[in-house]
């Protein structure tokens, strides 16, 4: 009898634990925008944490943060009073050649491509299409800066007591782990503050490369098409490629020679990318194996669409880490591959 009750003792906490995990994998799917915005909260904080640390060396970390939101609102403004201008004749030129453009690709269709004319024809509608679409993005960019906003917002919080969240997550630990946890959480905060620093820099270097390889090639609207390009590299090969297209398409307006020329500035920008800044600052801040870096971004995109595109390289970032220690170092006490 002993046995039999225990076994089923046994049998009903296996069921509800099963339960209990189910459950939390429903809700946390129910959640992924939700755990998604919280994760960039974390990157927004690690971000935020390279001048909070240093100013609260000399001064309280509460101020500390409250003078780095100040100054990033007040570059916010400023940049926007300095360049607003510039990007508003620019992007009043790219509207006046966008239908140039399409006018353009519609007659190099009709004249070269077979069954040319027949997808020339229904530009026209598609352009319309694409219009028609504006109110729906409008809305999207509206909740899309909110959702910045809000991220911004977590993550000042984030690092104004970290020590307070950690420690909150670390009596969920059992005493037997505390040791584990500690040194994961360590080696968490250090990778993702050595990718944050290789993405920023490389964001730099390749909106900068673009901007100037462009004004050189004589495109007009260089200024803006580089800030694209700083904003599109933060989502590794597909960014750059997304980047790339509203300067083919400004150039093609002006030109088919600017839209050769707009072609080599892409190309050799992401050549001097894939053989000089991933080597030297990428690969030295975090390496994330190219293969399983395609595959983790093709399979968030295709999960979480654009939001699992942007946060997939920090978390195969956060995994790869994980595995390495937990699994590698600590299970089969083997030392990870580099």
């Amino acid at each position: 009898m002993d046995a039999a009750a225990t076994s089923a003792k046994r049998s009903i906490r296996a069921g509800i634990v099963l339960i209990a995990v189910v459950a939390s994998i429903a809700a946390l799917w129910l959640a992924r925008e939700i755990v998604l915005l919280g994760f960039f909260g974390v990157l927004i904080a690690v971000v935020f944490s390279f001048p909070v640390n240093l100013l609260s060396r000399v001064m309280p970390r509460a101020l500390a943060v409250i003078l780095v939101l100040l100054a990033l609102i007040g570059g916010a403004v400023g940049l926007g009073a300095l360049v607003a201008p510039t990007l508003s004749r620019e992007l009043g030129e790219l509207q006046q050649r966008v239908p140039k453009a399409v006018e353009s690709a519609r007659n190099f269709l009709s004249r070269s491509a077979p069954g040319g004319e027949q997808i020339a024809q229904k530009a026209p509608e598609t352009v319309k299409q694409v219009g028609e679409k504006a109110v729906p993005a409008l809305i999207a960019l509206v909740s899309g800066i909110t959702s910045i906003i809000l991220v911004i917002v977590l993550g000042a919080f984030l690092v104004a007591q970290p020590d307070v969240y950690r420690r909150g997550v670390r009596a969920l630990v059992p005493p037997a782990h505390e040791e584990k946890f500690d040194e994961s959480w360590r080696r968490l905060g250090a990778s993702l503050r050595k990718w944050v620093g290789g993405i920023l820099v490389s964001m730099a270097l390749m909106g900068t490369f673009t901007a100037i390889g462009l004004k050189i090639a004589g495109i007009q609207g260089w200024f803006l098409l580089g800030f694209l390009t700083f904003l599109g590299t933060f989502v590794p090969y597909l960014g750059a490629v997304a980047s790339a297209v509203p300067g083919l398409l400004a150039a093609l307006a002006q030109s088919p020679r600017h839209f050769l020329w707009a072609g080599v500035v892409y190309i050799g920008v992401h050549l001097v990318e894939g053989y000089l800044i991933q080597p030297l600052v990428m690969r030295r801040a975090v390496e994330v194996k190219p293969a399983l870096l395609l595959f983790g971004q093709g399979l968030f995109s295709a999960v979480f669409s654009l939001m699992g595109t942007v946060v997939a390289t920090p978390l195969l970032v956060c995994g790869q880490t994980l595995i390495d220690y937990l699994w590698v170092e600590r299970k089969l006490e083997k030392q990870p591959t580099k």
